[in-house]
C-alpha cells in the first residue's frame, strides 16, 4: 500500500503542469480603463509591471500607463523635471488591473484600526 501511495505521489509530482501567467497589458493608455486586455505571459514572465509616467506643464497634467509581462522587475518611483515615473510589480494572474500609483492598504492594515475603534466603543458602553 505504501509503495502505490509513493508511486502516486511521485506521479503527481511529475505530470503537475503549470499554468502562465496572466496580465493586463497595453501601451501607452491615457487611462486604466484603456489597460485592461489579459494577456497569457510567455513562461520566462514571472511578473507582472505596471509603469506610470505623468507630465505637469502648468495647470495641465498628462498620465500614460503601460502594462506588461516581465521576465524581472524592479518597482520604484523617480521625478525628474515635472515628470514622475513609477513601476510597480506583482507576480500572481491579472494582479496589475490598478494603473493607481497610490498606496494600497491590505485588509489586515484596515482591520487593525478598526478593531481599536470598536475597543474604545465597547468600553465607552
Amino acid at each position: 500500500m505504501r509503495t502505490v501511495l509513493l508511486a502516486l505521489l511521485a506521479a503527481a509530482l511529475f505530470l503537475h503542469t503549470t499554468q502562465a501567467l496572466k496580465c493586463h497589458t497595453c501601451n501607452l493608455a491615457d487611462s486604466n480603463s484603456k489597460c485592461m486586455t489579459e494577456t497569457t505571459c510567455p513562461s520566462a514572465d514571472t511578473h507582472c509591471l505596471t509603469a506610470v509616467g505623468t507630465a505637469s506643464v502648468g495647470s495641465i497634467t498628462a498620465t500614460v500607463i503601460t502594462k506588461e509581462c516581465a521576465a524581472a522587475c524592479t518597482a520604484g518611483a523617480h521625478t525628474y523635471g515635472g515628470i514622475t515615473g513609477t513601476v510597480s510589480c506583482c507576480e500572481s494572474d491579472l494582479c496589475n488591473v490598478s494603473g493607481a500609483t497610490g498606496v494600497k492598504l491590505s485588509s489586515l492594515a484596515l482591520l487593525v484600526p478598526a478593531g481599536f475603534v470598536l475597543s474604545l466603543l465597547r468600553a465607552a458602553l
